[in-house]
């Protein structure tokens, strides 16, 4: 059972909410710039907003660094 005290530790539900928020930003986004780029924007918005909330900043990083050389310097 969750009492007052667990729900109030930072980085409990608060980190996941904002990691979920930044995860939609960022495909959002993405999705934005590859549909003016590319066919394929869904799968590079779904691709990054997966890579970023699952796999943290260092999962973002590499993900935006391989959605630049090959969409982005075509």
């Amino acid at each position: 059972m969750l009492t007052g005290a667990m729900l109030q530790i930072p980085g409990g539900v608060e980190l996941l909410v904002f990691n979920v928020v930044i995860a939609l930003v960022v495909g959002y986004f993405i999705y934005r710039d590859a549909s003016r780029r590319t066919d394929n924007a869904a799968l590079w918005a779904v691709g990054m907003a997966v890579a970023s909330l699952l796999l943290s900043l260092v999962g973002f990083l590499v993900a935006y660094v391989i959605y630049y050389l090959v969409v982005v310097r075509r």
